[in-house]
C-alpha cells in the first residue's frame, strides 16, 4: 500500500483531503449526537426522529447524485459538497455558540450534510479508477477504507479532548470547517480539470427528469448483469442486518451481560481497528475481487458475527471477537467497490455506487426497527447469532449465483 501511494501522487493528495475531513466528519458527528441529547434531555425518541430526517436524503437525493457525478465533472461536484458542507458547519457553529439550536435546526443540518455527503460520494469513488492503474485499484481503496476507520476512530477521541479543554462544542466545529476547505484544495490539486467541450455535452439537458432516466435506465441494465446485480443487492441485504447488529444488538448484549459502557466503548474501537488492519491485509491475502469471492468473505463475517455470543465469558474475548469482525468487514469493504469498479464503464460507474449507496443506506435506516422486532422473538445475544446466520446465508446463496470471476 505504502508503494501504491509513492507511485500515485495525484490520489496521494486526494486521500489526504480525505482523511482529513474523515477526521472532521468524526468530530462533526460527536458534537451532533451530544447536541441532540443535550437538547432532547436524553430522549432516545426524540433522537431517532432527528436521525431518521437525516437518512431522507438518500431515498430522494441518492438515485440523482450518481447520475450526476456521470454527467458532470467530478472535481467541481466534489469541490462544491465539500465548500456547502463547509458552509453548513460553519452555520452550525454559529448557532451552537449563540445557543440558538432547536430540534427544527439540527434536523435540516442533519439533512443538509447528508444531501451533499449523497452528491460527494459516488463522485469519489467514480474518480479513484481514472487516478490509479488498475493494478493499485484494490491498494487504493484499502487505503480508502483505512481513511475511514481512522477518521471514524480519531474524530471522536480529538473532539472529546478538544472539547475538555475550549468547553464550548461550537469553537470545536470550526475545526471541521477547516478540514473541509483543506479536502477542497487537494481535491482540485489531485483531479485534471475535465475537458470543457466534454463538460458541456455532458451537461447538455440536465434536468431532474432526465437524470431520473439515467437512474431508471442503468438500474434496469444493473439488474440485467448477474454479477453486480447480486455485488449490489446481496451487499444491501446483508446491510441490514448488519446494521441491526453493530449499532444496537452487540451494544444491548454487553450491557445485558454486565458490562459498563466503558467496555462498549472498547468493543466499538476494537471493530475499527480491525477494519484497519483489515483494510492493510487484504491487497496482500487475496487477489480476487470476484463477487463469488465478495460473497465469501460475507459469509465469513455472519459466522463470525453468529460466534460473538460465545466470547461473553469475558471482556478480552469479546474485545477479539470485535476485532475479528472489523476484519472481515474490511474485506468486504475493499472488495466491494473494486468489484462495482470493475464491472462499471465511466459512463455508468457513479450511477452504480449511487444505487449500491441508495439501497444500503435504506437497509441500515430499517435496522433499527428488524432489531426491535426480532428481540421480541429471542434474547438479545440468541438476535445476534440469527442475525450472523442469516448472513453467512444470505452470501452463501449469493456465492452459488453468482458465475464469473473478475480478477
Amino acid at each position: 500500500m505504502i508503494s501504491m501511494l509513492r507511485r500515485e501522487r495525484r490520489f496521494s493528495i486526494l486521500l489526504t483531503g480525505n482523511l482529513l475531513s474523515q477526521v472532521g466528519d468524526g468530530v462533526h458527528e460527536f458534537i451532533f449526537i451530544v447536541t441532540v441529547l443535550n437538547i432532547t434531555h436524553n430522549n432516545v425518541a426524540l433522537a431517532g426522529v432527528v436521525y431518521f430526517f437525516r437518512f431522507i436524503p438518500y431515498l430522494v437525493l441518492g438515485p440523482l447524485g450518481g447520475a450526476l457525478s456521470d454527467r458532470l465533472p467530478r472535481r467541481t461536484l466534489m469541490a462544491l459538497a465539500d465548500l456547502a458542507r463547509m458552509a453548513i458547519t460553519c452555520a452550525f457553529c454559529v448557532l451552537l455558540i449563540e445557543n440558538r439550536v432547536g430540534l427544527a435546526a439540527l434536523a435540516l443540518i442533519g439533512m443538509s450534510m447528508t444531501s451533499f455527503r449523497t452528491l460527494f460520494q459516488p463522485a469519489f469513488q467514480g474518480t479513484i479508477p481514472s487516478l490509479v492503474r488498475d493494478e493499485h485499484l484494490p491498494a487504493a481503496n484499502g487505503a480508502t477504507q483505512m481513511a475511514a476507520e481512522i477518521g471514524g476512530l480519531a474524530g471522536p477521541a480529538l473532539g472529546g479532548v478538544i472539547l475538555t479543554a475550549v468547553g464550548d462544542p461550537g469553537y470545536l466545529l470550526l475545526l471541521d470547517a477547516a478540514t473541509y476547505l483543506l479536502s477542497t484544495l487537494c481535491i482540485w490539486r489531485a483531479i485534471p480539470a475535465a475537458n470543457p467541450r466534454d463538460s458541456d455535452k455532458a451537461a447538455d439537458a440536465l434536468t431532474i427528469r432526465g437524470l431520473c432516466g439515467d437512474f431508471t435506465s442503468n438500474l434496469r441494465e444493473s439488474l440485467s448483469s448477474r454479477e453486480l446485480f447480486v455485488t449490489i443487492t446481496f451487499s444491501a441485504l446483508c446491510i441490514l442486518f448488519v446494521g441491526a447488529a453493530l449499532r444496537i444488538l452487540i451494544p444491548s448484549m454487553l450491557k445485558g451481560a454486565g458490562y459498563g459502557d466503558s467496555v462498549i466503548g472498547y468493543a466499538m474501537s476494537f471493530v475499527a481497528l480491525g477494519a484497519i488492519v483489515g483494510a492493510l491485509l487484504c491487497g496482500k491475502v487475496t487477489r480476487d475481487f470476484s463477487t463469488r469471492n465478495l460473497m465469501l468473505y460475507w459469509c465469513f463475517y455472519g459466522i463470525a458475527l453468529a460466534l460473538l455470543p460465545t466470547c461473553l465469558f469475558s471482556a478480552p474475548g469479546v474485545l477479539a471477537g470485535c476485532f475479528v469482525i472489523g476484519g472481515f468487514g474490511a474485506f468486504v469493504d475493499v472488495i466491494l467497490p473494486t468489484n462495482i469498479q470493475r464491472l462499471s464503464t465511466d459512463t455508468n460507474l457513479g450511477k452504480n455506487f449511487s444505487l449500491f449507496s441508495t439501497l444500503a443506506n435504506t437497509s441500515e435506516a430499517l435496522s433499527g426497527g428488524f432489531a426491535g422486532l426480532l428481540t421480541l422473538l429471542s434474547s438479545v445475544g440468541v438476535s445476534v447469532t440469527i442475525i450472523g446466520v442469516v448472513i453467512a446465508l444470505i452470501a452463501y446463496v449469493g456465492k452459488i449465483k453468482s458465475v464469473s470471476k473478475h480478477v
